[in-house]
């Protein structure tokens, strides 16, 4: 994604040019530790299946944890910013997705309207139902909590995958899914198809060969409540107007985090500057901190702070 959606005061020109030069060294060795743990998390949750309580919790954690990562590395891929290569960048986004359960192809045409109309209600399609706003999750007990299980996330990659392995029909794509544009049916479907194909072939598994293979399934429930409890805070709670960096949130956390995460944390700098790699978004964030509206606060504290609201607590 080309785009600049924000021009600071402090970043010149050259500075700028330099952190949105492209490598392909970082993303080849993360993405190659990462999707190799997701191999190896997901065969120990197979193998796991009917042993030990503990084995099967830890298993699905560990695997929840790169399941989530497998979301951040499409996330990179899909804006084509994680490596050199066009094509690179689709192999790697094809290959996350299938994993995260999220067919790239969709996932690009989401996210590019995303960044469009960040934040805005029958808009961005992250917080609306066709053009309607969806409820609010952080003022909703319910909601929110549902909402931190995975489970509604998970079941919406599995309706669009549905949706897109039946060509996108077009009453449906006008009123729930208009940011998916007509032309693109046809890769969405080819796409949705093999990933259906795939899972499929992981239930047969489960059926005939061993009953561990619905972990694969149980263990992606885990990796989308992870990854939903940071998600949740990226954007919920800020305004529906002003700046975009008014409208999103950075969120403060550790080493691990950002690395599982592709230096997602970073986001209202990834928003404001979307053609900077994850590489060099720390040093994007050095550069234009002072201007962040709304920084420096870890999930813990955010989510400690929405329960003590939603429970009429003072802080």
């Amino acid at each position: 994604m080309k785009e600049k959606f924000h021009k600071s005061q402090l970043l010149p020109k050259d500075t700028l040019r330099r952190l949105m030069s492209r490598r392909d060294r970082p993303a080849i060795f993360r993405f190659g530790i990462t999707f190799s743990l997701w191999l190896l998390s997901g065969a120990w949750v197979v193998e796991s299946w009917g042993g030990p309580w503990w084995a099967i919790i830890v298993s699905h954690f560990i695997f929840g944890l790169f399941c989530m990562s497998m979301f951040a590395a499409l996330h990179e891929a899909g804006h084509g910013t994680a490596f050199k290569s066009k094509q690179l960048n689709r192999l790697v986004a094809t290959i996350a997705g299938i994993a995260h359960l999220y067919p790239s192809s969709i996932f690009r045409e989401l996210h590019f309207t995303h960044h469009r109309y960040t934040h805005i209600p029958g808009k961005d399609p992250e917080i609306s139902i066709g053009d309607q706003a969806a409820p609010t999750i952080l003022t909703n007990p319910p909601i929110y909590v549902a909402f931190l299980t995975g489970i509604p996330y998970l079941l919406l990659k599995i309706n669009l995958i549905l949706l897109g392995t039946v060509g996108c029909p077009e009453p449906i794509r006008k009123k729930f899914t208009a940011y998916i544009r007509p032309k693109m049916r046809a890769q969405i479907a080819i796409e949705c198809f093999f990933t259906s194909l795939i899972y499929g072939s992981i239930i047969l598994l489960a059926i005939y060969v061993h009953a561990g293979f619905w972990g694969i399934f149980t263990g992606q429930i885990v990796g989308h409540g992870l990854l939903s409890m940071y998600l949740v805070f990226e954007h919920n709670g800020l305004p529906h107007e002003g700046t975009i960096l008014e409208r999103t949130r950075s969120i403060q956390t550790n080493q691990l985090v950002n690395f599982l995460l592709w230096n997602m944390p970073y986001h209202a700098e990834h928003h404001a500057y979307p053609a900077v790699p994850f590489h060099a978004l720390p040093a994007l964030h050095e550069e234009i901190k002072t201007e962040l509206t709304h920084q420096g606060r870890g999930l813990a504290t955010l989510h400690g702070d929405t329960l003590r609201k939603q429970l009429g607590f003072k802080k």
